[in-house]
């Protein structure tokens, strides 16, 4: 082969270079009039994700935040191993968030912030993700199966008494980033393995869709951390960049911030500081000890006029498959996690035989309706059902108030439509026939209230237990879609005898949460060097 121009010996380059591993990154670089915003779902998710840039900013003097979404009141580390998030001692869980929060407050000082950087939600570990899918408008709060509370109950949170429910996370989020302004915004990435990580970034891109008409659009800083064999080698390596999770890379290109070599010393100390994480897995955490950490994120999917279709691949074939060394090297004799052990046994025989894979998914617009196809590596068996959430926004309605469509669907029939704890009319959805191996539906945008923009995901359950699942994905409708009055709403298929919904005359009308209570954030207690021990 003869290359005849330095783009071709480029596009050459670029694909012997992901061929070999490698991302093609593009470097992140801060300057003046910048301001950083780190949104973490737990503590240390900050310093994991931008520990060094976190560094960098405040070495130039630049104002930087950081937020934190829950305070980490659960085990973290434990969701990489199991399908069903272990809840290993119910109750009395809130000693174990303060405890959290204090080591935020020392692994921020050890990288130079001051307490007044930091803000704590104060919203349930393990429950965000819960919260996002069921609780909004009339649907009651999320009630803890840990701190059983249904409120923020940390004086030391923005808004002491917030409900566990969707719109009160949204506003706050909304809150934090209109008060700070940033031009950099740190989050979490949408094909992250935990919950409360997916969660997070979906209620980020909510809050920033409403402050766009602000003029709010901060460079979009979504940062990989929790996979279950990803990252590798299990070992600090600072003088090695890092490297995105296998099933991400060729997905998207990738912002890379090199660290020097006094930020990764720094980064790891800050690490340290978060003890009750790094003594029961510091074999986990020191492998994000690089020179270098990564940001990026999937496009939005454009269907101008709601009308194009796009085929996705997921790939992921580590979900739900725990990396064995490293169960192996964290277990040791800690009873936690021989419990965690148990709990990974016992759901891996309950899904003998119905184990299964995302494999492709191809999302499509005709201008009436979005149609949704699922393939999977092999045919469903009976016991599995594919759950679709559908999530449309409008810049002009609240989007608590927008549908929220839950769709339960099998190989052979569709079981029921959902506008969260609502029946939806046997029309709602169509369900159509296709192989074993797949199963496609089709929603009329009318249903989905004419969205200006979508947020789709789907996971595949046996009995309530996930068996996979895939990222969530922001679909964007530029144009004029039909109106309510002239969207056709085809039929749905008969297939099956099996009982449907009955219809309901029209959705609950939107209530208004119980007020949020806006109380002056206290500083958190000074910590010095000499009172705080580091594990070394």
């Amino acid at each position: 082969m003869v290359l005849r121009s330095r783009h071709g010996l480029a596009i050459v380059c670029l694909l012997l270079a992901q061929a070999a591993g490698l991302a093609a990154t593009e470097p992140l670089r801060l300057g003046d009039g910048d301001r950083l915003l780190v949104l973490a779902p737990h503590p240390d998710d900050e310093i994991l994700s931008a520990g060094g840039l976190i560094q960098e900013a405040l070495g130039l003097d630049l104002p930087v935040r950081v937020c934190f979404l829950t305070m980490g009141d659960n085990h973290e580390i434990a969701s990489l191993f199991t399908r069903r998030h272990p809840a290993l001692r119910p109750g009395g869980w809130r000693p174990l968030g303060t405890l959290r929060q204090n080591e935020a407050a020392a692994a921020a000082s050890q990288l130079g912030l001051a307490p007044g950087d930091l803000v704590f939600l104060g919203y349930p570990d393990y429950g965000a993700h819960l919260i996002w899918n069921r609780h909004w408008r009339t649907v009651p709060a999320y009630r803890s199966p840990l701190t059983r509370v249904a409120a923020v109950p940390f004086a030391r949170a923005l808004t002491p008494g917030s409900a566990y429910a969707g719109e009160d996370i949204l506003d706050d989020l909304v809150d934090v980033i209109r008060d700070f302004q940033p031009t950099h915004l740190v989050v979490s990435h949408p094909a992250d393995h935990n919950a409360d990580h997916r969660a997070l970034y979906l209620f980020t891109r909510i809050a920033l869709w409403n402050l766009a008409a602000e003029g709010l659009s901060p460079e979009f800083l979504a940062a990989p951390v929790h996979f279950s064999q990803w990252p590798k080698p299990r070992l600090s390596q600072p003088d090695q960049p890092a490297t995105p999770p296998r099933e991400l890379d060729g997905h998207h290109d990738w912002i890379e911030y090199r660290l020097a070599p006094f930020q990764v010393t720094g980064k790891l100390s800050a690490l340290r500081r978060h003890h009750s994480q790094y003594q029961s897995g510091a074999n986990y955490l020191n492998a994000f000890i690089r020179k270098s950490e990564l940001f990026g994120d999937f496009s939005d999917l454009i269907l101008p006029g709601g009308t194009g279709s796009v085929q996705l691949a997921e790939d992921d074939s580590s979900q739900f498959r725990p990396d064995a060394d490293l169960f192996q090297a964290l277990a040791g004799d800690r009873d936690e996690w021989r419990a965690i052990a148990e709990q990974n046994a016992f759901e891996t025989a309950e899904l003998g035989g119905h184990d299964n894979d995302f494999i492709a998914r191809t999302i499509t617009g005709d201008g009436a309706a979005l149609t949704l196809s699922f393939q999977f590596l092999k045919p469903l068996t009976p016991a599995t059902r594919l759950v679709v959430a559908i999530f449309g926004f409008r810049a002009d309605t609240p989007f608590g108030d927008m549908p929220k469509m839950v769709i339960d669907a099998a190989s052979d029939r569709l079981h029921s439509a959902m506008d969260l704890d609502a029946p939806l009319p046997k029309d709602a959805v169509e369900w159509q026939p296709g192989p074993p191996d797949e199963v496609t539906v089709r929603v009329p945008f009318a249903r989905l209230g004419n969205p200006e923009k979508i947020l789709t995901g789907a996971e595949l359950h046996k009995d309530g237990l996930p068996v996979d699942w895939v990222a969530w994905r922001a679909i964007e409708l530029p144009g004029p879609l039909p109106s309510a009055s002239t969207t056709p709403a085809r039929p749905a298929t008969a297939i099956s005898p099996a009982p449907v919904p009955a219809p309901i005359a029209a959705p609950p009308p939107a209530v208004t949460l119980r007020p949020r209570v806006h109380l002056p954030r206290p500083a958190a207690p000074e910590r010095s060097e000499a009172t705080e021990a580091v594990i070394w």
